[in-house]
């Protein structure tokens, strides 16, 4: 039996469209296949990249040359960028533009030519979060930016352009649109109930126990009501942090393990994964302690987007939230 679900903060909805025989390995998805050209972001080849802005080493070794751990150096192709000499403004009531200004940085998350989260060792994937949490930090104190993204690729259906392990750190000096919202709605839940949304989302989840993978006294997991997709999973921190900078390194180093926990366990059940992960944080303008929480969303890319959503912006999602959180609670 299908049925649509809002969601309940952002009212947005989809169809979960479950078969009593639906099962991840009827996704069958691509091996990738190995790229005979020279990786730019194994150790050796750092000449390959622009300097270094970030980095973990050995404190012999010299800037750009072999012996760190994670590095992190400007997207040689970026998205955004500062340019504001070359580009003119139109105003219109009608059609608008606006520069694109911003940074965005890559993240190297280990020296080795690793393709997956879930191979580094448990020190990389800390000094990546603290890479990323400091990176966030320096943007925001550079003044010129309201809002910043991290984000990780993997895999061709996610959108990664190459295999070795990295994330990315896009800032901009606007906040976009659907970070907005999800600010405003935040905000009003708070003025209506007196409580945040995450908070009571965190407390509503836990009662009901069958959404939630796992727990501790700090983070929950569990596959979102409204999930877009199979095996979409939320880690979220029961601190009242609205802002992933102000995050310890033992909060991060907790997180570190428990993201490479879900997303081993997604791997065991996918055999081969694509998916993409986003750590979503406050926009640097925004007083948000009372009502917003940071979290870390991970989204498998096992189904692709059709005709109906594209119509109409509904997900069709053929595995129930509650099914997933059971096939990621047994899948240690």
């Amino acid at each position: 039996m299908s049925e649509i679900r809002r969601d309940p903060l952002l009212k947005f909805e989809v169809v979960i469209a479950e078969g009593r025989s639906a099962r991840p390995d009827q996704w069958q998805q691509e091996v990738p296949k190995p790229s005979a050209m020279q990786c730019p972001f194994c150790e050796g080849n750092e000449q390959t990249t622009p300097h270094e802005s970030w980095v973990s080493r050995e404190p012999s070794s010299l800037p750009d040359q072999p012996g760190w751990q994670v590095r992190v150096v400007p997207n040689r192709y970026p998205s955004l960028k500062l340019d504001y000499q070359s580009y003119t403004e139109e105003d219109s009531d009608f059609f608008t533009t606006m520069p694109a200004n911003g940074v965005q940085d890559v993240v190297i998350e280990s020296p080795q030519h690793l393709s997956s989260f879930t191979q580094l060792p448990e020190e990389n994937a800390h000094l990546t979060l603290l890479a990323c949490r400091d990176r966030l930090r320096e943007i925001q104190q550079d003044g010129r930016y309201k809002h910043c993204q991290i984000f990780k690729n993997v895999g061709p259906a996610a959108g990664a352009s190459l295999e070795h392990s990295h994330s990315q750190i896009m800032a901009s000096d606007r906040v976009p649109a659907q970070v907005a919202a999800v600010m405003e709605a935040s905000a009003s839940y708070f003025q209506q109930n007196g409580i945040s949304y995450w908070a009571d989302l965190i407390k509503r989840e836990l009662a009901l126990e069958t959404r939630v993978v796992q727990a501790d006294d700090d983070f929950v997991v569990l596959c979102p009501f409204a999930s877009r997709f199979p095996l979409q999973t939320l880690i979220l921190p029961k601190v009242q942090q609205a802002s992933f900078g102000d995050a310890n390194s033992a909060l991060l180093a907790k997180l570190a393990r428990l993201t490479q926990q879900m997303l081993l366990r997604i791997e065991k059940l996918l055999k081969v994964s694509s998916y993409n992960y986003l750590i979503h944080t406050s926009p640097f303008d925004t007083v948000a302690e009372e009502h917003y929480h940071w979290q870390l969303e991970i989204l498998p890319r096992i189904t692709t987007p059709a005709g109906y959503e594209w119509g109409t912006g509904v997900f069709v999602n053929p595995m129930a939230p509650e099914h997933a959180a059971q096939l990621l609670r047994t899948a240690n």
